[in-house]
């Protein structure tokens, strides 16, 4: 889940997808990669749960090395969480000023981690800081598939254009860090059918299938949910 642009509901979906997968009996394993640390908070950990994760998180795989395995939390059955950590805002410093004091290849260590659990797991999910950092970088380059969660609006608009041009940088530049990565498709949140300019906006974002692909399902506004019973 990636857009360099805050407030479009990235982390909801991210919890709730892998939720939803995981009731369907998928192995999931969620991927808290934002300092905010909201896809672990929204999990509601229990105190030991939250101890452990003080220790074991994303930013310690980055900066110690330390095993993903070990970082491994059983949230539910089928449901497991690598969490988050404030201590990203640091790790994110450190791969942008000094990547090499981390690992050889900074931009894949995400990709590494992950790695032991490709046939583990019928679904990694990784939530993205609202940026277009080494955080996100790495994010792109370990996964298979990128979903946009994007606001209707002319702001939103201009951060979607900024993400399809790093995923096209990672896929066809000169460096082509992950040749394989494919845009899954863009997914419309908080949207106000009752508004006719994200109306317009979604028609003129549907107008585009050669760029990318619209999601047919659309999630509502919260404060919309009263407008439909």
């Amino acid at each position: 889940m990636a857009n360099q642009k805050g407030g479009v509901a990235k982390t909801t979906t991210a919890a709730y997808l892998g939720a939803a997968l995981a009731r369907l009996n998928k192995y999931v394993l969620v991927v808290d990669s934002d300092p905010q640390c909201n896809l672990s908070y929204s999990l509601e950990l229990d105190e030991a749960q939250q101890e452990f994760t003080l220790e074991n998180n994303l930013a310690t795989i980055y900066e110690s090395g330390q095993s993903s395995e070990d970082c491994l939390l059983r949230i539910r059955d089928n449901l497991t969480l690598i969490a988050g950590s404030s201590d990203l805002v640091m790790t994110e410093i450190t791969l942008d000023s000094n990547p090499h004091s981390l690992a050889q290849e900074p931009e894949r260590m995400l990709r590494n981690a992950l790695t032991p659990f490709k046939h583990r797991f019928d679904y990694t999910i990784i939530d993205c800081p609202p940026s277009q950092g080494m955080l996100t970088l790495n994010a792109l380059v370990a996964a298979d598939y990128v979903i946009i969660p994007t606001l209707a609006s002319v702001i939103s608009l201009t951060g979607l254009e900024r993400m399809l041009e790093q995923i096209h940088e990672i896929v066809n530049g000169d460096m082509a860090l992950n040749p394989e990565l494919k845009l899954l498709g863009v997914l419309l949140t908080r949207f106000r059918r009752d508004r006719n300019a994200e109306v317009e906006m979604e028609e003129k974002l549907r107008a585009a299938p050669e760029e990318f692909h619209v999601f047919k399902t659309v999630i509502p506004d919260r404060s919309q949910f009263g407008l439909l019973g």
